[in-house]
């Protein structure tokens, strides 16, 4: 019911889009198919004319007036804090990438409403705007320029938890804001070996998921609209059980990323010139911003995945996974479900392994553990009741993925499954024991270390060729009943449009354009909203 109202919906907005002299090009990405099914089930319903002779867009007569007061896409928020946690490591000594970024971030010219707060740390070399290497130091970027606002911290660690935490309390008491935002930048490990390589430390002193959630609980007192990390394979389900009490949404990768990272200039752009934009939307640019840069850029980008997790959604991800995973012990022990996809960039390759070799190596996600979730799920292809909640409970979770175009077989989220490796496993216990994960849990994946489907790895050849993305899974689209409130604006992959429930209404945003829907189902009308005339407008005659 659901999912096709929301059909008949997008028709109308097509043909507003029509009347209205507006670029059609956007509706090139729709299949002719498509088009003709949800022609078809706006003809079938109740009460409807097949009659276009009447295709003129005009106001709403007065016996037609709505009285409906436009939703807002973002929050009232008037400023914000995004606190930058730079460990450049490498990555900066020997390409300048942290350098880079900095650039791209002061370009964007935030800093009257958005403060961004940049610890530097971890570092032999820095490339540029004197930051120094003996030190750790703060800065705020304003006004397209990278001012120093703190000096001679000393030589902190990037793998310890007050660290951190330190940087948190700092930007909180010294820039407070109506919403908050933190970033971890630098190498990615997995939820065992955590994130961060600092170079003036041991190799592998990482900061682990205990010590990332002691920091967050250490400034319990502040919630963060978003945590993102960039850096490597930290878009697992591990990760977010851990962020989850601390913030509403996460930014993360599954796969290893490029030397480019994440694209800073334009979403910041954004966010310094409309402060209060949604949460949702406000991720999705991240991910557009990031996935676009590694599509164009053929020397420095590669194959690239980025999720928006929503973190409401983990706890019952949490829950359905244990669930599957203990009916399905005998498949997941038979066979090796750890993904064989090759590492670039932003991993722990050269601290873990002898493999690093000009950004490019022969490591693969097996190194760490990875496997994808919902290709678990489908490559195992039990029809059942634990199956069928599962891949809704993941849907859930997925606010927004974004993936270059040659990216099929990784769908955002993954889970680490320790086949045949006693030292991971013993690492695992440690880490998963002091974030609070189930006993029994962690005793069950014990079971992996001699597992006899180690060697033999899962062919995902069959789902990578088959799977069109979240757009195809409608267990668990939306928010289930059509008249229940959604939390904030929610994305359909299938018709790229955000929708939002409120007070039994349903509005409909279309990002690209800037245009916001209202549909009357007891009229069975669709309008726009002209902000400039403060009115709407009949979508469809």
């Amino acid at each position: 019911m659901q999912k096709k109202m929301i059909a008949i919906l997008l028709a109308g907005i097509m043909s507003a889009f029509v009347l209205s002299g507006c670029d059609e090009s956007w509706l090139d990405d729709i299949d002719e198919t498509d088009d003709t099914e949800i022609a078809q089930e706006a003809e079938d319903e109740p009460g409807e004319t097949a009659d276009n002779s009447a295709n003129v867009q005009n106001p709403i007569a007065e016996n037609e007036s709505i009285d409906i007061e436009p939703v807002e896409i973002g929050s009232e928020a008037r400023s914000a804090t995004v606190m930058i946690y730079m460990n450049g490591s490498d990555l900066e000594t020997m390409a300048g990438e942290a350098t880079m970024d900095l650039s791209e971030m002061i370009d964007s010219g935030i800093g009257k409403n958005v403060n961004v707060i940049v610890q530097t740390l971890g570092t032999r070399k820095w490339h540029d705007y004197d930051i120094s290497s003996d030190t750790s130091q703060i800065y705020r970027i304003n006004d397209g320029e990278l001012e120093l606002v703190r000096d001679n911290l000393g030589q902190l660690a990037c793998g310890k938890s007050k660290t951190l935490s330190d940087l948190i309390a700092f930007g909180k008491t010294n820039y407070p804001a109506d919403r908050y935002m933190l970033i971890l930048w630098d190498h990615g490990g997995g939820p065992v070996y955590g994130f961060g390589y600092d170079e003036w430390k041991n190799d592998t002193d990482a900061l682990t998921l205990d010590e990332i959630q002691e920091a967050l609980r250490a400034n319990s007192d502040i919630s963060f609209d978003i945590i993102g990390m960039d850096c490597c394979i930290m878009a697992n389900l591990e990760t977010c059980y851990v962020l989850e009490p601390f913030c509403k949404y996460a930014v993360l990768s599954e796969d290893f990323e490029s030397g480019l990272g994440w694209s800073y200039t334009e979403w910041m752009k954004l966010f310094e010139d409309n402060p209060g934009i949604s949460t949702p939307l406000l991720g999705k640019k991240i991910i557009d911003g990031m996935i676009e840069a590694n599509e164009n850029d053929d020397e420095a980008g590669g194959s690239s995945t980025m999720i928006l997790v929503n973190e409401s959604a983990v706890p019952d991800l949490v829950k359905k996974w244990t669930e599957y995973a203990y009916k399905n012990t005998d498949s997941l022990f038979g066979v090796n479900y750890s993904k064989l996809h090759m590492a670039r960039g932003r991993g722990f390759m050269d601290l873990f392994f002898d493999y690093w070799d000009d950004d490019e190596s022969a490591v693969t996600m097996d190194n760490y553990y990875v496997s994808d979730m919902m290709s678990i799920v489908e490559s195992v292809g039990r029809e059942d009741g634990y199956t069928d909640n599962l891949r809704s409970s993941l849907k859930n979770c997925v606010a927004y993925f974004g993936h270059t175009s040659d990216k099929n077989e990784l769908t955002g989220l993954a889970v680490s499954l320790p086949y045949g490796d006693r030292d991971f496993y013993d690492q695992l216990v440690s880490v998963y024991s002091k974030c609070g994960f189930d006993e029994k849990y962690i005793d069950w994946l014990e079971g992996f270390v001699s597992a006899e489907g180690t060697g033999d790895y899962c062919d995902y050849s069959g789902f990578e060729d088959s799977w069109c993305g979240w757009q195809t899974y409608e267990e668990g689209w939306g928010s289930g009943d059509a008249y229940e409130d959604s939390e904030d604006w929610e994305y359909d992959y299938e018709d790229k449009i955000w929708y939002l429930y409120e007070d039994g209404n349903i509005f409909l945003y279309d990002d690209e354009s800037d245009i916001m829907f209202f549909y009357d189902e007891y009229e069975d009308e669709l309008y726009y909203y002209d902000e400039e005339d403060d009115d709407w407008y009949v979508a469809e005659d």
